[in-house]
């Protein structure tokens, strides 16, 4: 009969093997990785894997929903720390934020190319109850800072989500992105927030 993991070993190998999804998800992909190969990364067996997630898409969901709240929490401490300046810069300094974490986190091409597959894997109960896409968490940090924006909180989470998209094609923008990126956020919050 096979030992139980200890709670140590279980954290072990729970940050063991969202550490080697993140790296499957920045570098090959999820469709492309096995159950095996991120078990080995964890040094567990295969059977040992679905003691902790009952499908490699749960894995990878949970993964977004860490990679979210990464992000969305770095964006609330902005606009908390930025308080006494006009809505529209608060705004951008969170959206910059914001892409600065998502081109590091080298997870662009996963959330491109893997999420809209993977959400489509995982169950509907599971989606109800845990998953908020971005126009949600966008509205829910706009509330939380009081800020308005001119058209509304659907225009705005549709026009950040739109700077969001600038970062996978920094490569192909060139040596000018982060002007490019700062001149585009500026200018969208200055339309958001007019003063």
């Amino acid at each position: 009969m096979a030992k139980a993991f200890s709670q140590k070993e279980t954290d072990m190998i729970l940050k063991d093997l969202k550490a080697s999804a993140r790296k499957y998800a920045a570098s090959c992909g999820m469709r492309k990785i096995t159950v095996e190969a991120l078990a080995k990364e964890a040094d567990i067996s295969k059977g040992a894997f679905y003691k902790f997630y009952p499908t490699k898409e749960m894995l990878f969901f949970e993964l977004l929903e860490d990679l979210h709240s990464e992000i969305y929490e770095a964006c609330a401490d902005v606009l908390m720390q930025n308080q006494g300046k006009p809505a529209y810069q608060r705004t951008a300094e969170a959206v910059l934020e914001a892409c600065k974490l998502m081109g590091q986190s080298g997870m662009m091409d996963f959330m491109e190319q893997d999420v809209p597959f993977l959400l489509r894997r995982i169950p509907a109960e599971v989606l109800e109850e845990h998953y908020h896409g971005d126009e949600t968490h966008i509205k829910e940090l706009l509330e939380s800072a009081g800020l308005e924006p001119e058209g509304g909180t659907e225009l705005a989470a549709a026009v950040v989500r739109g700077l969001f998209l600038t970062v996978s094609h920094r490569d192909n923008i060139g040596f000018l992105y982060p002007q490019v990126l700062e001149t585009l956020v500026y200018g969208a919050c200055q339309r958001l927030f007019p003063e």
